[in-house]
């Protein structure tokens, strides 16, 4: 199994949402696929113009000179795509957004209404690969994911595809500072349950509901995460507060 992990926050590495990918792309090899992660963030990924010649005078093939040739590439050879995206706003962040807006090359343009009643793109392609998403967002609540999974779950349809897996992490803020508050265990048991994920994805494609929801568990009550947040942002006004004053 071919795995490309599609990564996007502007911190790379030192993401939030990396400590997720670094873990899923480590049990994916553990299971004998062959998993690499592409730094969106490190491409030259120009916004798409609307011009729809990628649909008309140049079929298949966007006008637009950048990297997203190579990336379309690599996203159609894949077996699983995953989008790793910090929550931004309630939606993927800017970077996956471009992205996304320039997959069209392989969409038909024409339209027709899918099985499911919805209209859709006639399919073009014998196979688009499937998807993963991996999202981590601040508030406390799980939900604080949630339109991201709608739309992942509505661009899938255009594709002919299918999510094969959602990770969601809210309190993401404690996936890099958990050791630092006394939560080192938790994490060390969280990495350990995605690391599994990645290889029930691998193995049977998909992840068992009883690990689903395992990965859905906030690492604090929600009262006492609000809490700790607050006083955070308190901390940080009255220390540029200070510097002004």
């Amino acid at each position: 199994m071919k795995i490309t992990v599609f990564y996007s926050s502007i911190h790379k590495a030192q993401g939030n949402t990396y400590v997720i990918v670094e873990e899923f792309v480590k049990g994916a090899i553990e299971a004998g696929a062959q998993a690499e992660v592409i730094f969106l963030a490190e491409r030259d990924i120009h916004e798409c113009m609307a011009c729809t010649k990628c649909w008309t005078k140049t079929p298949g093939k966007c006008v637009l000179k950048d990297d997203m040739a190579g990336l379309l590439d690599l996203f159609m050879q894949s077996d699983l795509a995953v989008m790793a995206t910090p929550v931004y706003v309630h939606n993927v962040n800017g970077v996956m957004k471009t992205f996304l807006d320039r997959i069209i090359p392989v969409i038909d343009p024409h339209l027709v209404k899918m099985e499911n009643g919805v209209t859709g793109h006639v399919k073009n392609h014998e196979k688009f690969p499937r998807f993963g998403v991996i999202a981590t967002g601040g508030f406390p609540e799980q939900a604080c994911c949630a339109f991201v999974s709608q739309y992942f779950r509505r661009i899938v349809q255009d594709l002919y595809s299918d999510v094969a897996f959602e990770i969601y992490k809210s309190q993401a803020v404690l996936l890099k500072l958990a050791d630092k508050v006394g939560l080192g265990s938790l994490l060390d048991d969280y990495k350990q349950q995605v690391r599994q994920a990645a290889r029930e994805v691998v193995e049977n494609g998909k992840v068992s509901e009883a690990l689903a929801k395992k990965l859905d568990q906030p690492f604090l009550p929600g009262d006492l995460y609000l809490e700790q947040a607050n006083k955070y942002w308190d901390s940080r006004i009255a220390h540029y507060r200070q510097k002004k004053g």
